[in-house]
């Protein structure tokens, strides 16, 4: 019982696995990828900050509690939680217009959002992610990073103005096109030209735990310079700002002021107070105004970081549920801080296992840095042009953008074109929401008419006595029965007056329901009306039983084909014709 009990407590707690074989060395290399990964993530989560509508250090603060929480309970060692761009984008949509604030909401909203991806986790609901089909994501995650990028021209031209769609954004933009400032929109483009050379540096330089003997510091200074380029360009521009601005000058459209030092620990949902001048607002009311985000940001969550986890998994069966339950975590502990909704990025997973990352505890050391940075940071925040972020923000997404996904789903499987175009157009033009939702009803549609029309083969077998065989590839329930009765009932008719036998072969069926038992009943009706008569195969079980109650003893049911060949065409002459064979499938 104890022994037990301990297995649960070590599989609850992934941490205490790694502990067991933590040393000296992988220690180094946890250190090495946790400050990696915190010089792309700190500048990526203040500008991300800035697109979920909220001031530059809840980014910080929605980045605290991801990497030490996950340390605990995660088992992907590459995983960072901290902000996304979707998750910011939706966090913007869901919170921009509420009446309570949208930090309030914000933050109420990954409340919510870990307790549902908590219950997922404990509830084992991780095969729901499985409805959403490869084409359906790569639309919903392309049609998502146009979006967000959409986002960033009003600031990356020094704009001012409000959007939240995408077509809404190119309306305000052509409409304020004469507002345009000249040094926002140069800093800009140079900070997207900067940042894009300086990614292709990577391709130069060696990660620091790289086992290559030719390896030298100069290929692994490269390869900082590199992954830590969103920091340096955030920097540099900063820099060049405050030396403008002790001159008096301020060519730059800046961040406004934010208060420095650690989160204040607050409850994330409590009602607000009837003041005299206000009236007060229920959890259920704040609830109402949040509406679909509360299921859609943790739906999306789960999606993500399944999928991240599964590409970083090198092999392993991943445990899905357990890292729903880590990312639920990870949101609930947050929102106690002012956090706003997280979880993991491939872009740091891919810096972190280029870093050498051993263990999830990595994630800790990122988080000191991130302490470290809203301490000591906040401060120089208001020297940051918004250009620049607008410029860290599209250089991240735009490569989110799937292109040659297409080349590939075309050569596969055209039909599955359609649910990636649907999906993609309605995402930038209905909303993102909507427009997943509209994805995985195309692709539960499909399934269903797939269902509901099984694979039918067809052997005309010539011989003394000749036969048609009919083979049912799957099991078959009420949704395919009557178009199983129909097609078999065709076929048959078809095949001539000199056919007088039919075999319909059940071998490949598992199971059948009720409907479908009528269905064959009234087949065996129809075809004994017809002049023919009706065998069944199948070895036997459930479908065995269920075809000799719905028939009693009008039809007879064989476990073999060589059987059925003894008792069709005689001991003496039974014989396997090659016969003539027809496939006929309704499949698209």
């Amino acid at each position: 019982m104890l022994l037990n009990t301990w297995d649960f407590v070590a599989k609850l707690l992934p941490i205490w696995h790694f502990l067991k074989k933590y040393d000296g060395n992988t220690a180094i290399c946890d250190l090495v990828a946790g400050f990696t990964v915190a010089l792309t993530l700190i500048p990526q989560v203040i500008a991300y900050a800035s697109l979920a509508g909220l001031e530059p250090q809840y980014g910080l603060y929605s980045a605290l509690c991801g990497g030490i929480v996950y340390a605990i309970f995660g088992t992907i060692p590459e995983l960072n939680i901290a902000p996304t761009a979707l998750l910011s984008l939706l966090t913007f949509q869901y919170t921009n217009n509420v009446s309570f604030g949208n930090v309030r909401a914000a933050i109420m909203l990954t409340f919510f959002a870990g307790i549902l991806e908590l219950l997922c986790g404990i509830l084992h609901l991780g095969f729901l992610v499985d409805f959403v089909s490869t084409p359906v994501v790569s639309a919903f995650t392309s049609a998502g990073a146009i979006t967000i990028a959409c986002s960033q021209i009003k600031n990356l031209f020094g704009l001012k103005y409000n959007a939240e769609s995408f077509i809404a954004v190119w309306k305000q933009f052509f409409w304020h096109i004469e507002e345009v400032r000249l040094w926002d929109t140069l800093l800009g483009f140079c900070c997207i030209v900067v940042l894009l050379s300086m990614r292709k540096l990577k391709d130069y330089g060696e990660p620091p735990m790289s086992n290559e003997k030719s390896s030298s510091m100069c290929k692994k200074a490269v390869w900082f310079v590199s992954v830590g380029r969103n920091a340096m360009v955030v920097i540099s521009c900063a820099v060049v700002a405050f030396i403008f601005k002790q001159h008096d000058y301020k060519p730059f459209s800046l961040t406004a002021q934010v208060p420095s030092g650690f989160p204040n620990f607050s409850i994330p949902i409590k009602p607000i107070e009837a003041s005299n001048n206000t009236e007060g607002i229920e959890i259920s009311q704040m609830m109402a105004e949040l509406g679909y985000g509360i299921v859609v940001i943790p739906f999306i969550a789960i999606l993500a970081n399944v999928g991240i986890a599964k590409a970083f998994a090198r092999g392993k069966v991943l445990d899905a549920s357990q890292e729903m339950i880590a990312v639920g975590l990870c949101n609930i502990a947050g929102s106690f801080f002012g956090s706003y909704p997280v979880n993991a990025s491939f872009s740091r997973a891919a810096v972190s296992s280029a870093s050498g990352v051993r263990t999830p505890l990595s994630g800790i050391y990122t988080g000191l840095m991130v302490i470290m940075a809203f301490t000591f940071l906040t401060p120089y925040f208001p020297y940051i042009p918004k250009a620049t972020l607008a410029a860290v923000i599209i250089c991240a997404v735009i490569f989110m953008v799937e292109v040659s996904i297409t080349k590939t789903i075309w050569k596969i499987n055209k039909l599955d074109m359609v649910p990636f175009v649907v999906t993609l157009i309605s995402c930038l033009f209905v909303g993102i929401e909507i427009g997943i939702l509209i994805g995985i009803l195309m692709e539960v549609c499909k399934l269903l008419y797939f269902a509901s029309r099984p694979k039918i083969i067809i052997k005309k077998v010539e011989d003394k006595k000749p036969y048609l065989s009919i083979t049912l590839s799957t099991s078959v329930f009420f949704s395919s029965a009557e178009y199983v009765r129909e097609k078999v009932f065709q076929y048959s008719l078809d095949s001539g007056q000199n056919i007088q036998m039919v075999l319909i072969d059940c071998s490949r069926m598992l199971n059948i329901d009720f409907t479908a038992e009528k269905c064959f009943e009234s087949l065996v009706n129809d075809l004994e009306k017809s002049g023919k008569s009706v065998a069944f195969l199948a070895s036997g079980g459930r479908v065995a039983k269920s075809l000799e109650s719905c028939s009693g003893n009008k039809i007879q049911i064989f476990k073999s084909e060589e059987e059925f060949e003894l008792s069709w065409q005689g001991k003496n002459d039974a014989q396997l014709g090659n016969g003539e064979i027809e496939a006929v499938t309704t499949q698209l």
